[in-house]
């Protein structure tokens, strides 16, 4: 049994810390073992791009065993936002030992990724449900006493999620042809969604949230700019490029090294990426989801990334599209499947059965 009562040496390779522990290694093996980490050390690093420096620490202890027919035990206690990850691999061969330990931590990083995602979407959820039901108040004041700008400035700093979506749908119009590059902008989208809440606020459906009804509303725009290829507003005469509607990033983005791209933990929950896919950079990534979303009918799509983006249920996803459920499910059940096939075809994920919930 081991105590890893050698000296500690403090370490920060790659921006992130580390700490090494050595227990009866002669100084050539130290020496071996820190090298050797560099390289597999390139690797945890792309994982953990986007998390903080400074929350990212890790420990690293190894025993070498004589009585163990001379057997290196590796040891790996990574410390990153909410969650603490141990790995452990023990082999004769001084480099096989550190092969295995980095690997292993790959397979726990690669989780707590796929379970950060998620918690961001639910989190993120959450509070855009509590935050549009704080300002429903105002919105229904603003409306009754015709103050369209003070309803505008109130609802639209709370609009991300429609613009993330709307820069989505816009991209794959700009792959397919329907748009020009540049020549619509998701902000003016939403833009026209409040255009579009303030003409029909009184006349909302009662059996919709308001988040629900707003997405509901960029659908309606989202079609109308499918079939007319371009964007006109309905009200000119609204002019908003004075006002400030910038929103902060919540505290647990940040934290977590959450970025806006589309994921593979979203559109694939139960598949991790292989080395082939962590070696490509945001914008390659986004090139196949891209190339495969852009294959898909609009309203399959559009049902898969509200389900897969927005985390809405299937019967909410219904509502916005005003669809049939079953169809919806179906549509939702192709697109991943074909998302699938074309990323194991390339070479780019692997497993499937990694769990990907916070516990709770």
């Amino acid at each position: 049994m081991c105590f890893y009562v050698g000296k500690i040496i403090n370490h920060r390779e790659a921006d992130m810390q580390v700490q090494w522990t050595f227990e009866g290694c002669a100084d050539t093996t130290k020496e071996k073992c820190r090298a050797y980490w560099k390289k597999k050390q390139e690797r945890l690093q792309r994982l953990l791009t986007g998390i903080p420096a400074d929350t990212r620490k890790l420990r690293l202890a190894v025993c070498y065993q004589e009585e163990q027919i001379n057997t290196f035990e590796m040891r790996g206690v990574l410390r990153l936002p909410g969650r603490t990850l141990a790995a452990q691999y023990s082999h004769h061969q001084l480099s096989a030992a550190v092969d295995g330990l980095a690997d292993k931590l790959v397979t726990v990083i690669l989780k707590y990724k796929q379970q950060s995602t998620r918690f961001i979407r639910r989190q993120r959820r959450h509070r855009i449900s509590e935050d549009l039901a704080a300002v429903q108040p105002l919105l229904v004041s603003d409306k009754k006493a015709d103050r369209k700008e003070s309803f505008f400035t109130t609802i639209r700093p709370l609009l991300g999620f429609l613009e993330r979506h709307a820069k989505n749908e816009i991209k794959i119009y700009e792959m397919e042809g329907t748009l020009n590059p540049g020549q619509v902008d998701p902000v003016d989208m939403v833009n026209e969604v409040i255009v579009l809440a303030w003409e029909n606020f009184d006349e909302r459906p009662t059996n919709l949230s308001l988040e629900l009804w707003l997405a509901h509303l960029l659908h309606e725009i989202l079609g109308r700019v499918e079939s007319e290829k371009s964007l006109i507003s309905l009200d000119q005469s609204f002019h908003l490029a004075d006002i400030d509607f910038t929103a902060e990033p919540d505290w647990f983005e940040e934290v977590l090294g959450y970025q806006e791209e589309i994921s593979l933990a979203e559109l694939l929950p139960d598949y991790t990426g292989t080395e082939i896919w962590e070696q490509l950079d945001n914008l390659d990534r986004n090139f196949h989801f891209y190339t495969v979303l852009q294959k898909f009918p609009s309203y399959q799509r559009q049902a898969y990334l509200l389900h897969a983006l927005n985390g809405y249920s299937l019967v909410e996803v219904a509502q916005i599209q005003e669809r049939d459920v079953n169809k919806v499910e179906n549509d939702i059940n192709i697109s991943t499947e074909k998302m699938r096939d074309y990323m194991q075809k390339a070479g780019f994920i692997q497993g499937g059965n990694l769990q990907t919930a916070f516990d709770d």
